[in-house]
């Protein structure tokens, strides 16, 4: 299973995956709650591009599953 954001290096991962001898038999996706919303101030996700990630897995003959994120950081300070 491919967690794909719909970004380039996402896409490069799965291709290298493939290259590799592996299998992606299906794709993630973690997209804002509000899905109109491009980009969510994440640490952790990347969710500009999340409209594309539809195509990806139609393109590639793939299942999707996808999850809305919830909740915000905790704490964001640098000390």
């Amino acid at each position: 299973v491919a967690l794909v954001s719909g970004g380039k290096d996402s896409c490069y991962n799965m291709m290298l995956c493939e290259r590799y001898g592996h299998q992606v038999v299906a794709l993630a996706n973690l997209l804002p709650s509000d899905e109109s919303v491009q980009e969510l101030d994440s640490y952790m996700y990347q969710t500009v591009g999340h409209n594309l990630i539809g195509a990806y897995a139609q393109c590639m003959g793939l299942p999707l599953f996808r999850k809305k994120l919830k909740g915000t950081s905790k704490n964001v300070s640098k000390s």
